[in-house]
């Protein structure tokens, strides 16, 4: 029984009394069914103000009410895959009239052809590219390996990078390697062999001689058909000699200092830096540039970058500088070298004979 504020008890009114009796037995007598039935859904839906309704939901607050990790944690992703019924699902997929609804012209004509092939003719001289380079990378190690064996060189007697550059041992040393496991290696940094570096040198000669006889060519040619000047051979000669040396300098300086690299380097994939590894300034690659031209003209010099630790010459040593490869954003990779396969080769022929021994088969 309600009880008033007073404290008192609340005694109900007659009608009060009356409804209270009428009430119960009334709802009794109801079919709810037929309520329900009686209920014309489409005219109240189109009584309902649904903006009005969906601008007095508060989003944020029903949101904040939910536990969605709760709910996530009560949907079973099992249960729900083992409903899905994905053969029926892919029966009932058109595929006809889906591609009949595809506009394939304006799918072609939004796409860049241009931009594409673009793309695709670079990834592929890229490609060509590395591939090139691989395989003298693979020459170098080559030959490499066997001025070691005939100076009888420990093989972990010279470092592989300078060393800044000079990444840690993955494998303890004395380790035997898989012979199953001949892959390229990444050389990202490593000293740079000689045949990449002779390559390199012997193009960007080319390239200097034939930049400067062209120039000596326009020269002479200005003169002779503006200026009506006819140099003598010794001027020709001195005016080819002076342009030479200063077309040379500037090709082996100016570039080193800004890139790293001569072109013929950053075609080979090799680049200058420090002794340490560090990025060699400018006034490095300004010696480096004043001191070449003697290395090229005692090519015995060119000898220390196969005997030397760093494989390192003159005007490496004098601008305290040296040659690492370096491709870029890609890594500079070795494939595996002819040595290597004949000894992988000559080792999994020993661990076969050595299972056959092993299981008792014949000798073959």
């Amino acid at each position: 029984m309600a009880v008033t504020p007073s404290g008192a008890p609340h005694r109900p009114g007659l009608i009060g009394s009356v409804v209270g009796r009428v009430a119960p037995a009334v709802m009794r007598q109801i079919d709810t069914n037929d309520l329900v039935d009686a209920l014309d859904v489409d005219v109240i839906a189109a009584d309902l103000d649904l903006d009005a309704l969906i601008e007095r939901l508060d989003v944020n607050a029903i949101a904040a009410r939910l536990d969605l990790d709760a709910l996530v944690a009560r949907l079973d992703v099992n249960d729900i895959a083992g409903r899905l019924d994905l053969d029926a699902l892919l029966a009932r997929i058109d595929v006809d009239e889906i591609a009949g609804r595809l506009d394939l012209e304006a799918l072609i004509g939004r796409l860049d052809m241009a931009k594409l092939t673009a793309g695709a003719g670079q990834d592929v001289a890229v490609s060509g590219l590395d591939l090139v380079r691989r395989q003298i990378v693979r020459v170098d190690a080559t030959v490499d390996g066997v001025v070691g064996r005939v100076l009888r060189r420990d093989p972990g007697s010279r470092p592989d990078a300078p060393g800044r550059l000079a990444a840690p041992a993955h494998t303890p040393s004395g380790a035997v390697a898989d012979p199953h496991d001949l892959q390229r290696r990444d050389v990202s940094g490593h000293y740079a062999g000689p045949v990449t570096r002779m390559l390199s040198v012997v193009a960007d000669v080319a390239a200097v001689v034939t930049l400067n006889a062209g120039f000596v060519a326009v020269v002479a040619f200005v003169l002779g058909a503006i200026f009506g000047v006819d140099p003598s051979p010794q001027v020709t000669a001195l005016l080819s000699l002076g342009s030479l040396a200063t077309v040379f300098v500037a090709w082996f300086w100016i570039p080193v200092a800004l890139f790293g690299r001569t072109p013929a380097m950053a075609l080979l994939g090799i680049a200058v830096v420090r002794r340490d590894g560090g990025v060699a300034n400018g006034t490095r690659a300004l010696v480096r540039a004043l001191v070449l031209p003697v290395s090229i003209f005692v090519p015995v010099l060119f000898l220390g970058l196969v005997l030397s630790r760093e494989r390192r010459t003159l005007h490496d040593a004098v601008a305290g500088t040296t040659v690492v490869y370096d491709w870029g954003a890609r890594e500079a990779e070795q494939p595996v070298t002819i040595r290597e396969q004949l000894s992988a080769r000559v080792r999994r022929r020993e661990l076969d004979v050595a299972a056959d021994d092993a299981a008792g088969v014949p000798a073959r």
